[in-house]
């Protein structure tokens, strides 16, 4: 089986396919070469993982894109920071980095609005969970290599637990059974050149879950960002660049 799969088997029903895409960032060329991916895979739904618009050059058009489409989506970390609320940092130079970058992307009302209003958390038929983060929280994520109890928040919650916000796409399978699955990052990939996203298929108790990398434009999106005003411009390509 492919590293990036897992199969569990049960009984059998209507086929479903889901594509869940997560850590977008404001970046629309990654966006757009996802969407049109997806376009290909017959999907019968799209769920977003949150983390929208932050830290891209494109916050305003990325939030578009995702209300436009009507996909299910949750909130992120900086899909609260977006709108200018800085928590949960206490620490007066990262609450007004947070703020500042907020003002740079000058998103509307409206949209902050929908922002704040979003859910931290999507369940579906078949023990299925999305979160940003821990069930939860946005705040934090376990990495692939973190140690067995960071990851204890996630037991219990669901059969299969499906997240963002550390942007590495893996797959593993906790003491108590239950299976966490990485989506990666549309936006700021951090394992890799390529945007990710998951395809989720499910059949009755039976479900498979894949990670699809997708190339974008790097260079277009670099050339933006550096047409973008401090402290995003720096903020975003020491993370872009950190693959």
């Amino acid at each position: 089986m492919h590293p990036g799969s897992v199969l569990k088997r049960g009984s059998q029903g209507r086929n479903v396919r889901i594509a869940v895409i997560s850590d977008i960032h404001g970046n629309l060329m990654a966006l757009d070469a996802v969407m049109s991916d997806v376009e290909t895979q017959d999907v019968d739904e799209v769920w977003c993982g949150g983390d929208i618009a932050f830290g891209g050059p494109w916050a305003s058009e990325c939030i578009a894109r995702v209300r436009e489409a009507g996909w299910t989506t949750v909130k992120g970390n900086t899909d609260i920071w977006v709108t200018g609320d800085p928590q949960p940092h206490t620490d007066p130079e990262a609450r007004t980095l947070i703020e500042e970058m907020a003002r740079a992307h000058a998103i509307s009302d409206d949209d902050a609005r929908w922002l704040v209003n979003l859910p931290l958390g999507h369940s579906a038929p078949g023990s299925m969970l999305l979160v940003h983060g821990p069930p939860d929280s946005p705040f934090e994520g376990s990495m692939p290599d973190s140690p067995v109890g960071d990851f204890a928040p996630y037991e219990g919650r669901a059969s299969l637990v499906l997240y963002g916000h550390v942007h590495r796409a893996f797959v593993r399978k906790l003491s108590d059974g239950t299976i966490v699955c990485n989506t990666g990052s549309v936006g700021m990939p951090g394992d890799g050149a390529d945007a990710c996203y998951v395809l989720l298929d499910m059949n009755g108790a039976s479900w498979m879950v894949r990670h699809r990398r997708v190339p974008f434009d790097r260079r277009a999106v670099l050339a933006q960002l550096n047409r973008c005003p401090e402290p995003l411009r720096s903020w975003a390509l020491e993370k872009f660049e950190a693959p």
